[in-house]
């Protein structure tokens, strides 16, 4: 009988150290710094909005796409004085954004924190700086990413409509097949003049499958001109482009897909 009173006395100064512990973690829990904005606001902060993971298991990944783009919220610039975390606290809210860029030129680097293999690249410019990047890139942020820029100095995020119009053209960015543009089989052209002494430079095309996490890399480039690509419902399309035509500003290239049969 003292041995079970002995082992119950035990057991229950056990769950008391493992309760207290537990209270102790959340309490140490900090929240990611936020970058300093342009323009204070302020603005009441919004409900919380259900993240992607809230869609139900039979939800296809185009409506995935469409429920992360009503969660989109635009912002004021922002002065990159550090990572830019995306979240519900902190820099920019998870959705779907024009990415502009308001101040300095160079590159945007980032990591995911989910979609490994969706990467974060690209140069971008200001208008009116010396160079010819892109001013807007079109990005798919989801809860836990973050952005790092190099050079930049402002930028912001408008956000993109819950629901677009689909078109053949796309700039350069991420791009959601079911929703930017119609699933099927396309050969790939461009607006912009490929110079033919730059073998390898134009552009490049990666298809991510978001329910295999796989990754298709191609490219359209002066070596490399007849193309064809198939696209499937849900899939990401990341396009870049290093321009080599004076007369068409990146903002304004377009990579342009027919119909292949």
């Amino acid at each position: 009988m003292k041995n079970t009173k002995l082992l119950l006395t035990v057991l229950i100064a056990g769950s008391l150290l493992t309760a207290c512990h537990t209270n102790n973690v959340s309490k140490d829990t900090t929240l990611p710094e936020k970058n300093p904005t342009v323009k204070s606001d302020s603005t009441p902060k919004s409900k919380k909005s259900s993240s992607v993971k809230d869609v139900t298991k039979e939800s296809s990944s185009v409506e995935e796409m469409n429920s992360l783009a009503k969660q989109s919220k635009s912002t004021e610039e922002i002065y990159a004085t550090g990572d830019i975390v995306v979240g519900e606290n902190g820099d920019v809210k998870p959705g779907i954004y024009d990415l502009e860029i308001t101040g300095g030129s160079g590159n945007i680097f980032g990591n995911r924190k989910n979609h490994l293999m969706l990467f974060i690249n690209w140069l971008g410019g200001a208008p009116g700086t010396s160079v010819d990047y892109p001013s807007k890139i079109r990005i798919i942020l989801f809860e836990g990413d973050s952005l790092e820029l190099k050079s930049i100095s402002k930028v912001k995020f408008t956000a993109v409509p819950a629901q677009v119009q689909m078109t053949n053209e796309l700039g350069i960015g991420e791009y959601v097949v079911g929703r930017d543009i119609k699933a099927g089989t396309y050969k790939l052209t461009t607006n912009v003049k490929m110079d033919p002494q730059f073998d390898n430079l134009g552009w490049t095309v990666d298809i991510y499958n978001i329910s295999t996490k796989k990754t298709k890399e191609q490219t359209l480039t002066p070596g490399n001109q007849d193309v064809v690509v198939k696209l499937e419902d849900g899939d990401i399309i990341s396009t870049s482009l290093y321009n080599t035509d004076q007369d068409v500003p990146s903002d304004n290239a377009r990579l342009i897909f027919t119909e292949y049969k």
